[in-house]
């Protein structure tokens, strides 16, 4: 043997051979993902043409002295509904995935993935809900998914290292 070359020894635990495997909950949430982005498009009179005119309707505001952002010039309340009804549904399919995670023993990066998933989700349809109610302004909207992605993030890795300083003790 070549001195050049060393030998490691694999040692896979359990934990790794499963993170190896294909994550079929993984795979049937996006497959579901795609499935009602068809349905909602397929259900909403128009949705194409809506989304064009969403589109083709910013302009750009000042927010603060010196600070410009795109907005839209009008309300959007068909395509806002619609987005609505994507994430509530969404949400709920998301606790089905957690329990399916649940029932398979996955790891608890998925366990919380998922968790943090629905917060997300059920945070989402939220804000959407107080925009089609004129409760809020586009950039709060804005500001509003960016704190729920912030928010889902922490979850998450709150959860992963909670469970692992439980263990550790």
């Amino acid at each position: 043997m070549d001195k050049h070359f060393v030998v490691i020894p694999l040692v896979w635990n359990l934990s790794e051979k499963r993170s190896k495997q294909t994550d079929v909950i993984g795979v049937v949430n996006i497959g579901f993902f795609l499935l009602l982005l068809g349905v909602i498009l397929a259900v909403t009179p128009n949705l194409s043409d809506r989304i064009y005119d969403f589109v083709n309707n910013f302009e750009i505001r000042e927010i603060t002295p010196n600070v410009y952002f795109p907005a839209p010039k009008s309300d959007h309340p068909v395509l806002y509904i619609a987005i609505f009804q994507f994430c509530l549904v969404f949400a709920i399919f998301q606790v089905f995935v957690l329990g399916a995670r649940f029932i398979l023993k996955d790891p608890i990066n998925k366990k919380a993935g998922t968790f943090s998933s629905i917060i997300f989700w059920i945070g989402a349809s939220w804000i959407v809900s107080l925009l089609i109610a004129k409760t809020i302004e586009w950039f709060v909207f804005l500001g509003g998914l960016i704190t729920l992605i912030g928010i889902s993030i922490v979850i998450s890795n709150a959860i992963v290292l909670v469970t692992q300083l439980y263990r550790r003790t």
